[in-house]
């Protein structure tokens, strides 16, 4: 080595047994070695005597996207214990994969329902459903998010609305709509349960007293009506037909040689589709006082051919039913000082009229296009008065048989 170079210490190789992050202060573990917190296990934390937890949840957000949100709540003092189980319950809820709250609104989701759900509804339901929630629902919830509407806030509702005077028989529409879009939220993933089920409603009662016409009053009301007035009510009376298929009859349905009426059509605003339900698919035999009216009529129609209508306008199209009531049905019935009768009553005679005969409920109900029986006692039918008395004068004179039996008969009441 040249004298005038100096000498350096040879380098220092730093053993395997140190290192730079060797924790001080005597601990043991370091700290980029401790086992980092799993994502999603949640966290308690000590909050002055007490804890807080805080955890991750699914959720579906206004725009129906959905994403993981931080959550945080103050449980206040407890026992530790008690808090992490608080805590393992809203991990266990948050892991089951589905949404645990939705912050779509209602409005958006009503939106959604109308344009999907809704479809499926025949025409009449869809207009009186979409009438509930444009009047009623979507004023009072639109702009809250489906997730807050509470079952408790929903019986305020129902008690709001009995103290505005709603009839029973509205409230429960309205709530029957309601609990109808939020039972989709369900399915959607928005809910876990309908907060609608479970809600005490007010009992329903008659507002308007059910009544069928008597053979007396439906043989003057008949002779008041003027041709169409007097066709329309003759057959409904005789047939038992809804309003909806009275007036989307069709020549083509009418077998005068066979007697037999076919109903394969209902009609309501003007919108045709299929009767109200499956068995309202049927074939009614018509009477001779039926087909007279229709025979009458045929006469004074202007148009009949197969595909037309049996009861229609100048032009061929359907007659507004309420029309028919307010100029010729309502004004002979207030000449003979009889209630106003609607197409329901006319509907609820042929029950009546059947069943003060004797008729079968099971054959009523299949003529009447009734998948229950029950429907068609409980709900069409009304017991005439002359059905009142005969059944007072036969179980009268059951008893007075009884009564005065003949003492030489030798028979003994025990």
């Amino acid at each position: 080595m040249p004298d005038n170079v100096i000498p350096f210490p040879a380098p220092v190789t730093i053993g395997a047994g140190l290192n730079r992050e060797e924790p001080t202060r005597g601990k043991a573990v370091s700290r980029m070695a401790r086992r980092k917190r799993q994502y999603g296990r949640g966290c308690l934390l000590a909050k002055g005597k007490g804890w807080a937890i805080r955890w991750r949840e699914l959720e579906i957000a206004p725009d129906g996207t959905r994403k993981r949100v931080l959550h945080y709540e103050t449980l206040g003092p407890m026992p530790r214990r008690e808090a992490a189980d608080i805590l393992a319950q809203k991990l266990a809820a948050a892991g089951r994969g589905t949404p645990t709250r939705s912050r779509v609104t209602f409005r958006t989701l009503a939106d959604e329902w109308q344009a999907s759900v809704l479809p499926m509804y025949k025409h009449s339901t869809q207009k009186h459903r979409r009438f509930m929630l444009k009047k009623h629902l979507l004023p009072r919830f639109g702009d809250k998010a489906v997730s807050e509407i509470t079952r408790q806030e929903i019986q305020v509702y129902v008690a709001h609305l009995t103290h505005e005077g709603y009839a029973p028989k509205s409230i429960d529409h309205i709530h029957d709509v309601l609990s109808a879009v939020l039972r989709t939220a369900v399915k959607w993933g928005h809910l876990q349960e309908n907060p609608a089920r479970g809600v005490d409603l007010p009992k329903l009662r008659t507002v308007r007293p059910k009544w069928a016409l008597t053979r007396e009053q439906a043989a003057a009301l008949l002779a008041a009506l003027p041709p169409l007035g007097k066709a329309m009510a003759g057959l409904a009376i005789l047939s038992g037909l809804r309003r909806g298929e009275l007036f989307a009859l069709r020549w083509q349905d009418i077998d005068e040689e066979a007697r037999v009426l076919t109903v394969r059509e209902a009609v309501y605003d003007g919108t045709f589709g299929t009767p109200k339900t499956e068995a309202g698919l049927r074939q009614i035999p018509l009477s001779e006082a039926a087909l007279g009216f229709i025979r009458v009529w045929k006469q004074r129609a202007g148009r009949t051919e197969p595909d037309m209508l049996v009861f229609s306008t100048r032009t061929g199209k359907v007659i507004s039913p309420n029309n028919v009531l307010r100029r010729e049905i309502f004004p002979a019935c207030e000449r003979l000082g009889l209630p106003h009768a609607t197409w329901l009553t006319f509907r609820r005679t042929y029950s009546s009229w059947s069943h003060d005969k004797g008729v079968p409920g099971k054959v009523v109900a299949q003529l009447m296009g009734h998948a229950n029986v029950d429907t068609t006692l409980n709900v069409y039918t009304q017991v005439l008065d002359g059905a009142l008395r005969a059944a007072v004068d036969k179980v009268g004179g059951e008893l007075f048989t009884i009564v005065h039996r003949p003492e030489d008969s030798g028979a003994s009441i025990h």
